[in-house]
């Protein structure tokens, strides 16, 4: 990305926080101490909050996000992916802002019995801004991608068969979706809005990215989440063009966690060693591994082998 359009998108992400700053002044003495926050599905106010306590929560979000956009531009610079991750900034301080003014403006049109209705569109629009964010961002200047670095295939006798697996494993996942599941149980055993079931959320994503099985053999490279045996990737031997060992940089790949961008694909759970595989219909998967050159070198010699 070129630095106007990083700029000008680091600005679009600070506009959403800047009408929810804006928006409390004017605002404020006319809402009441407690305002309407959560909607059942007819559409009736069933959940309330502070009004500052939910003006502040909408604001730290949308500043987070602002500073997540500043950190994002000055680490990816023009980092390939990097455009989706100022888009998901852009998101996250538009819809927050969306659920404000959303908020703010049903308690102010009927104090006695706020109506959500057609202003849900506000955080609809929100979401829709980190796109609007993404655009403007533009993408990294194409670069035409060298062949893969030949990796010494391992010495395999002809009818030797040889297989390769390790486990990765993500604490700090763990940890966090735990975090986040007890801390949504305790808001929702204390508060009067129904979000326990978002509880599920985290829970999911930690029993599907807190352990993988990563296994390399006469059928290709397989990923597969080692709590609930979902597979995530097979790539088959016949579709593999090369395979290459790199260091990987998150922000290079779209960040953290399981990344699907034009062209490639990539489950990061840190910075550094890790396996490149080259595919046949152009696009590349990455995965990081202590020990990446054992995997390359094996599904190379099985690559030879079957040509």
């Amino acid at each position: 990305m070129n630095r106007p359009r990083t700029l000008a998108a680091i600005i679009l992400i600070w506009l959403p926080v800047v009408v929810t700053a804006a928006t409390w002044p004017i605002w404020s003495e006319r809402l009441p101490d407690r305002m309407a926050t959560h909607w059942n599905g007819a559409g009736t106010a069933d959940g309330f909050s502070s009004s500052s306590g939910f003006w502040t929560v909408m604001l730290v979000l949308g500043v987070v996000a602002g500073m997540a956009g500043i950190v994002i531009a000055l680490r990816a610079g023009g980092a390939y992916g990097s455009r989706y991750l100022l888009g998901a900034a852009g998101a996250l301080a538009g819809s927050t802002t969306g659920v404000w003014v959303a908020s703010a403006t049903a308690t102010l049109q009927s104090p006695g019995d706020p109506r959500l209705g057609w202003r849900l569109l506000y955080f609809v629009a929100g979401l829709g801004w980190g796109a609007i964010v993404a655009l403007v961002a533009g993408s990294s200047p194409g670069a035409v991608q060298s062949p893969a670095p030949a990796v010494a295939p391992l010495d395999l006798a002809p009818t030797e068969r040889a297989a390769w697996s390790t486990t990765l494993r993500a604490p700090l996942i763990l940890a966090l979706t735990a975090a986040s599941a007890v801390l949504i149980a305790v808001v929702a055993a204390v508060g009067a809005a129904p979000i326990w079931p978002l509880a599920a959320v985290p829970v999911l994503i930690g029993l599907v990215f807190g352990r993988i099985r990563v296994t390399a053999d006469r059928r290709g490279l397989r990923l597969v989440a080692g709590l609930l045996a979902v597979p995530l990737k097979t790539i088959p031997l016949t579709d593999i063009a090369g395979v290459e060992v790199t260091e990987i940089e998150p922000l290079e790949w779209g960040g953290w966690g399981y990344r699907v961008t034009p062209g490639r694909a990539a489950l990061v759970l840190r910075r550094g060693p890790g396996l490149v595989v080259h595919q046949t219909n152009g696009r590349r998967f990455a995965v990081t591994l202590d020990d990446p050159r054992t995997p390359a070198a094996l599904l190379t010699a099985l690559q030879l082998r079957a040509g």
